[in-house]
């Protein structure tokens, strides 16, 4: 027969370690961030958990890319910046979560995330993208006529 306060006491263990784990994956969430900067350095970004920009600074390098090229490095390195945030708190997690139900639950919506930044799942090096993509004139970037 069991001990309902040895059970109890079990039962208020297993909570206190839920709300341990509960209290980790909160924190991984919180402090998950990542800065990254494109290859040829004219792009920083720092993404908080979430794909949340905190910041985007631009080099001087940038004053030579044109606004075609620029923009490419901006999405670029934003795009990877988020997919390595995702990527830490997917590993922040695993040791709290092991690889049970939980964990593939995370993983999937990880992927479903990075799936959403970058269809491909590959995020592609901006002179990748640009020899892919024809540059678009400023009159199909923004829909209409450049007023002056």
């Amino acid at each position: 027969m069991t001990d309902p306060h040895q059970y109890l006491a079990d039962f208020e263990q297993q909570l206190q370690r839920a709300q341990q784990q509960v209290d980790a994956i909160q924190t991984a969430f919180r402090d998950a961030r990542t800065t990254v900067t494109s290859p040829d350095g004219a792009v920083t970004v720092t993404v908080a958990s979430g794909g949340r920009i905190e910041s985007l600074q631009l080099s001087p390098k940038a004053d030579s890319l044109g606004h075609t090229a620029l923009g490419a490095a901006i999405m670029t390195t934003i795009r990877k910046a988020q997919v390595d945030a995702a990527r830490m708190i997917e590993e922040t997690v695993r040791p709290v979560l092991g690889d049970g139900e939980g964990m593939s639950f995370l993983r999937e919506q990880v992927e479903q995330g990075i799936a959403a930044i970058d269809p491909t799942g590959v995020v592609t090096p901006p002179a990748e993208r640009e020899r892919r993509e024809p540059p678009k004139d400023d009159d199909d970037y923004y829909g209409g006529p450049v007023l002056r």
